[in-house]
């Protein structure tokens, strides 16, 4: 029998079975395997199923070893707790030891300089806080709340008397400082005297004798004791020789208010307080690193206060007087040659007659004595004192070696000694 051939578009079949294949499952039918795969690879055991396939054995060493570092972390974060909590507790304590250590050496005035005091207590409601601002302003302690705190415990804020005016020492102790202000009001009559930059030691003395403080004589004597070495700056004198007066230059020019027949103590004892409190931490560090001792920086400075015309005239005169001392012998020159210490301790040649005295002491001429004279031959002020430990630069004030003034205050500076006659002649000296 002939079999017929097949049309193009007939379906094959076996029995009746037909097999439909569609062309899409053909395309992906080469990449489903290779997707499968790379999912059954990056599919990761969870930890609880690790967990679970672990043994008896195994579990009880894992738990120990967490056991264990659990224990090792524990010890360690103690540690550092307690090393901070060691040093905020040294920290803490060491502080407050420093107040406490503080307050009682102020309660007992240890470390206050001996001095005096007016306390001016206003009219008006009292407190005991406003009372110890009012004594820590002045002076006469240094720790107003622990001083507060003992007039709570120990003393009735009624007796001190609303406007009152009482003169206290700086180193009495807080029972006896409020004693002497219970002690009622102090009726002496109070002067004021003004002692101007410049001021020398006969010339305060005589000021004080014509306001009826003190004597002069007794003044004077006071200046060369050794009554007021507590003071830090004075102290440092008590070794220093050659000097007319001792304390001449510690003198702070300045308004003071004293009581008539005040004792003597209490008289100097203002003048040199006023100088310590303008000498405070900040100026000391300028004269250390100035390179002199305080005594030579107040010696230039009464010198540079003598000498200039003006407070800005300061700086250019500590200039010549700083290239002298530096430099001055690569010219020749050997000494200051300043006019103003050729008469100390008087101001000049007339000043001397008309107190008719005689010179007795040599090493304060500087035309006759190299460097600085012993010591300060006037009171300088703070712009002297500033001058002295900052000499101009400006200029040519790096070379200046003379300067000179005219009759009305004009200054002349030169850097040589042809530069300088012409200058004389120029303000008028020849």
């Amino acid at each position: 029998m002939n079999q017929q051939p097949r049309h193009n578009g007939e379906q094959g079949s076996t029995g009746g079975f037909k097999v439909n294949i569609d062309q899409r499952d053909l395309m992906a039918s080469a990449t489903e395997p290779s997707r499968r795969r790379r999912e059954s690879q990056s599919f990761t055991e969870p930890q609880s199923a690790k967990k679970a396939s672990l043994t008896e054995k195994e579990r009880k060493a894992e738990k120990r070893a967490h056991k264990k570092r659990n224990r090792v972390k524990a010890r360690k974060n103690k540690r550092v707790f307690s090393f901070v909590w060691l040093c905020m507790v040294l920290l803490v304590s060491f502080t407050f030891a420093s107040y406490l250590i503080g307050g009682s050496n102020d309660f007992f005035a240890v470390g206050r300089a001996q001095g005096k005091v007016d306390i001016d207590i206003p009219e008006g409601i009292l407190t005991e806080d406003k009372l110890a601002d009012i004594l820590f302003k002045a002076g006469a302690i240094q720790k107003p709340e622990f001083f507060s705190l003992y007039c709570k415990v120990t003393a009735d804020i009624e007796d001190f008397e609303p406007g009152m005016r009482k003169q206290v020492g700086t180193n009495l102790d807080y029972e006896d400082l409020i004693n002497t202000l219970i002690g009622g009001t102090d009726t002496r009559e109070v002067v004021k005297v003004t002692l101007t930059e410049g001021v020398t030691a006969l010339q305060a003395a005589r000021l004080m004798e014509e306001n009826e403080v003190c004597s002069a004589q007794d003044f004077l004597a006071a200046l060369n004791s050794e009554d007021f070495n507590d003071y830090d700056a004075i102290g440092k004198l008590a070794g220093s020789s050659g000097k007319y007066y001792k304390l001449e230059g510690y003198l702070f020019p300045d308004t003071y208010e004293f009581y008539k027949g005040e004792e003597m103590d209490s008289v100097v004892g203002k003048l040199l307080w006023n100088f310590q409190q303008k000498m405070d931490e900040r100026m000391m560090d300028k004269v250390a690193s100035s390179g002199m001792t305080l005594d030579q920086v107040i010696t230039m400075a009464s010198i540079i206060q003598a000498e200039a015309a003006s407070p800005t005239d300061m700086y250019d005169v500590s200039a010549v007087l700083h290239n002298r001392l530096s430099f001055g012998a690569d010219y020749d020159i050997f000494f200051l040659e300043c006019d103003s210490t050729a008469y100390y301790p008087y101001r000049n040649a007339q000043d001397m007659q008309e107190q008719g005295g005689a010179l007795s002491y040599g090493n304060y001429n500087t035309y006759n004595v190299q460097g600085l004279p012993a010591g300060a031959i006037c009171n300088p002020g703070m712009d002297a004192i500033n001058a002295a430990l900052k000499p101009s630069t400006e200029g040519n004030a790096a070379q200046y070696l003379y300067f000179c003034h005219s009759e009305d205050g004009v200054a002349y500076y030169a850097t040589n000694e042809y530069e300088h006659e012409e200058n004389k002649i120029a303000a008028g000296i020849e």
